[in-house]
């Protein structure tokens, strides 16, 4: 389908290029113009392409920072965020003696869980293009345990630091369906951008956040990289050679 459609698929970004190019160097100011094919690129798109995604399994990326039974138990099982389980991994970690109890209070407090609990809870959020653990958005994901869960809005510096030595850098891969809310769309758009790669338009393959919810109970984990295997440093930043043109910049 992508094949039948390239010529749309090139026309679109390419215009949009152009047009954005346009509009930043315009003097006096002009606003942005419509890009003539974005009626028929978002049909494509919507009508085509997200229905055919919805019936496949992707793989995904997600940043983490685990311990070595954390990891493992993950390989079993993908458990989703919660507030609840925040604290029972807050009670294990006092257990081993590895926090104190107010310690783990104070992290259960500052929860961003108790405000957004409705964006974070009962899901697992991935990228639906893997990125370099140099990058500055998955940079906080891999430095410390608990995700954002327990570091987002920590005040305590000394906590702070205390969680970046708790556990491992990782980066997980999972296969999943794409049935949840508009993941099948998100994964639409990332696949036309990475075929417009190929039809030679410099357009950038932006990742999606991808949350798992529903499917969780079908999704697998592939494989864990984990800091220090070798393959943790080198993902996303080297690809074979016929590749490398056409993902990166």
């Amino acid at each position: 389908m992508l094949t039948k459609n390239s010529t749309l698929i090139f026309n679109y970004f390419d215009e949009g290029r152009r047009l954005m190019r346009e509009h930043l160097e315009s003097d006096p100011y002009e606003s942005l113009k419509q890009n003539v094919y974005s009626a028929s690129f978002l049909s494509l798109l919507e009508h085509t392409l997200t229905p055919m995604m919805s019936e496949r399994r992707i793989r995904v990326w997600h940043y983490t920072h685990l311990l070595n039974d954390e990891i493992a138990s993950m390989q079993r099982r993908l458990v989703p965020s919660s507030l609840i389980g925040l604290e029972q991994r807050l009670e294990s970690l006092i257990n081993r003696r590895v926090i104190s109890k107010q310690e783990a209070q104070i992290i259960y407090d500052q929860s961003p869980f108790h405000q957004q609990g409705g964006l974070r809870s009962n899901r697992v959020y991935t990228t639906t293009v893997p990125f370099s653990p140099e990058y500055p958005g998955v940079v906080p994901l891999l430095q410390s345990w608990g995700g954002e869960s327990a570091y987002f809005w920590l005040s305590d510096e000394v906590i702070a630091a205390k969680l970046k030595t708790i556990g491992t850098p990782r980066i997980v891969e999972i296969e999943t369906a794409l049935e949840d809310e508009m993941n099948a769309y998100s994964s639409a758009r990332t696949a036309t951008e990475a075929w417009a790669r190929t039809l030679d338009v410099a357009v950038e393959v932006l990742s999606s956040d991808l949350a798992i919810i529903d499917c969780l109970d079908t999704a697998k984990v592939l494989r864990v990289h984990t800091a220090g295997d070798g393959v943790f440093e080198k993902l996303a930043a080297s690809y074979p050679s016929e590749y490398k043109s056409q993902f990166t910049n």
